[in-house]
């Protein structure tokens, strides 16, 4: 690896000031010239033994998990499946997913994950919707969840066939359960359902017996087992269970695919603040690139570590960095295919596990977990958040929890995006302070562009004085997807300086030691009707810093006073706080805009509201979109700023148009 300790042009992509965090250890290992799944056997030859799966009391060893992904090789290439084919998958974390993943993969074809929840009760406009997708990404099989087959697949069984496609093959996940198992699953049903109850104030769930409430769960999968049944067998197209091909499959007998450049994998982003989200390919080279990072990397774990593997696989952070980099370590995934969000911290109550990935909303819960008020959680040794930020006040909050709860490890985080399977940089030990997300994986550069400039890559150099660099970040990595699909460029690549880069459209800061600090993502910028252009994560920044706030969001709203955008506020407030709304406004204005001297005033919010939580996406993170959609209904706080194009006057603030304050610049 090059060494680049002894440049100091200013430029991050070129000096690397990150790389004395990784001085001592051993970065020499290649990429290998072959599939994930010969890369995984290999690496886990001396732990064949170990447990690989555990689900619900059912466990596979390694040795299992790997005959069983040839098992499923043999069973799709039967069904038709060849080399470059797209296969759709409607699948939740479920063993079967996992080894009909690894079984494709060495057909050389690519599993395209779709998240198996309907977005809306609408059943033809969720069909409607999948629909666009298997077209537009011309997916030649499909494998589903039964549940997902009857909601999400049967009202368009016709148009498939038009399409080509002849057949579905469906998972259940009481396939991979014994009668201990299923017992098991029910019973976390019922607990959800009480503690739903609990945090709801009610009671129904309680006052019925346990065995009760088994029985009524019973019926109900017996019922949709029927439906199934009834559905498959009237189907214009050859409906095959699973666990019925494996039963018949005798020998194990496929063409196995080789090439690192095959692509295996297609997630999508998740499409917060952009466009609809779009596919992002990722082949064998990209993933193991990956997994060799993150090796390198000191993010690796011990074949005695039990991992919550509840991080979806539509996302890439939970089918790499999650599912696949535990594989790679001889360590045992728990795969939950449900769970109540709110309640994750039943999950640790349930399997004690000794590492955990997760995303931000998770986290921030557990202290509100009262079931886990007197919990020991010395078995935590890791804990690791992505997919989005966590502010300071946050993350300080959960390593006392997490320390008083008898853990001694500090979160730590990973910084990362579809496009290079979920993780590109890393924060612990030493490089990880509140706020960052830490440095790039050993192979992986980072770089500063100037945001404004779209057509081309042009580098901001670190001020001689200046102790932070501010930019639209770059990534250049094996990991990062050429970004084609079907010849249509879907990510493009830039180049610099003899590096292939693609853009983040994240906008982040860097210190001298090269850690980075992300701050928003560069869409979610907007112009005011006057032009002047706002910068949402500025005006997050400085609002945060008020002690009686918890969250806050800016987003653009239309103003029909000044007939144009303007900039709303809406935050959540800290637990307890008992304070007038409008003086809460009164004092974010004055404080935290008006006495900040980096803000300005056009960068104060018309309007506040008060809310109890902000909306999240199916990724956990702060639905941006949703918030910009929220109808204004008369109970936001009213800030006028009486300014022209060179002065400005009074600050009024009212509710319901009665003036309360004026404040003076």
């Amino acid at each position: 690896m090059e060494n680049s300790l002894q440049k100091n042009t200013g430029y991050a992509h070129l000096d690397k000031p990150w790389m004395k965090f990784y001085q001592g250890r051993d970065l020499t290992q290649e990429i290998p010239e072959t599939n994930v799944v010969e890369y995984l056997k290999n690496e886990t030859k001396d732990w064949q033994e170990n447990i690989a799966s555990d689900y619900y009391g059912k466990k596979y060893t390694y040795r299992e998990l790997f005959h069983r992904a040839d098992v499923a090789s043999t069973i799709l290439e039967q069904a038709g499946v060849k080399s470059g084919d797209i296969v759709l998958n409607l699948v939740p974390n479920i063993p079967q997913a996992g080894e009909l993943w690894l079984g494709g993969i060495q057909l050389g074809c690519a599993s395209d994950f779709v998240d198996p929840r309907p977005d809306s009760m609408d059943i033809e406009a969720n069909a409607k919707k999948l629909l666009e997708i298997i077209s537009f990404e011309q997916a030649k099989h499909i494998i589903a969840l039964d549940k997902c087959y009857l909601g999400m697949l049967k009202p368009i069984e016709k148009q498939l066939k038009d399409m080509g496609i002849e057949r579905i093959i469906t998972l259940s996940p009481s396939d991979s359960m014994d009668i201990r198992g299923m017992i098991s699953y029910l019973t976390d049903v019922i607990n959800y359902n009480k503690l739903r109850n609990i945090r709801n104030s009610k009671t129904t769930a309680e006052k019925l017996r346990w065995y009760q409430v088994l029985l009524q769960n019973f019926q109900m999968m017996r019922k949709s087992e029927e439906a199934y049944n009834v559905a498959a067998r009237s189907s214009v197209l050859e409906v095959l269970k699973y666990s019925d091909l494996i039963h018949d499959c005798r020998t194990i007998n496929f063409r196995k695919n080789v090439d690192p450049e095959a692509t295996i994998y297609i997630g999508h982003t998740s499409g917060t603040s952009g466009a609809r989200p779009k596919p992002i390919p990722i082949t064998n080279r990209n993933a193991m690139s990956t997994l060799v990072q993150l090796k390198k990397g000191d993010a690796y774990y011990l074949p005695t570590d039990r991992c919550l593997h509840i991080l979806p696989y539509f996302a890439p952070f939970g089918a790499f960095d999650n599912w696949l980099v535990f594989l790679e370590s001889g360590s045992c995934n728990l795969d939950v295919p449900e769970f109540e969000i709110n309640e994750f911290g039943y999950l640790l109550k349930k399997y004690h596990p000794s590492v955990i990935m997760t995303v931000p909303s998770w986290l921030t819960a557990l202290p509100d977990c009262q079931y886990l008020e007197h919990e020991d959680l010395s078995c935590i040794r890791k804990i690791i958040y992505g997919g989005d930020s966590m502010t300071a006040h946050d993350e300080a909050r959960i390593n006392k929890w997490l320390e008083e709860h008898g853990c001694r490890a500090k979160v730590a985080k990973g910084y990362g995006m579809s496009e290079f399977c979920g993780c590109g940089s890393y924060a612990q030990k030493n490089y990880n302070p509140a706020d960052s997300i830490g440095i790039p994986l050993p192979d992986t550069t980072f770089g500063l562009v100037d945001s404004s400039i779209d057509d081309k890559l042009v580098p901001l150099k670190f001020p001689e004085d200046g102790e932070r660099l501010e930019g639209e970040l770059i990534v250049s990595s094996e990991a990062t997807t050429k970004g084609i699909l079907h010849d249509e460029v879907i990510v493009p690549h830039y180049s610099l300086d003899g590096k292939d880069y693609i853009r983040t459209r994240d906008i982040v800061e860097m210190d001298r030691d090269g850690i980075f600090y992300h701050k928003a993502r560069k869409d979610r910028s907007f112009v005011r009707f006057d032009g002047y252009k706002v910068k949402p994560y500025e005006i997050e920044d400085a609002i945060a810093l008020n002690p009686l706030v918890k969250y806050v969001a800016i987003v653009p709203y239309f103003e029909e006073k000044c007939r144009g955008i303007m900039p709303m506020c809406q935050l959540v407030l800290e637990d307890g706080v008992d304070i007038e709304d409008v003086k809460i406004v009164e004092e974010i204005v004055y404080k935290n805009i008006i006495g900040n001297s980096t803000m300005a005033s056009r960068q104060i919010p018309s309007k506040f509201k008060f809310r109890n939580s902000l909306p999240l996406t199916k990724n956990g993170k702060v639905d941006f979109k949703a918030l910009e959609k929220v109808t204004l209904d008369g109970t936001e706080i009213d800030v006028i700023v009486k300014e022209t194009n060179l002065t400005v006057g009074g600050i009024i603030i009212s509710k319901n148009n009665n003036l309360t304050r004026v404040l003076k610049k």
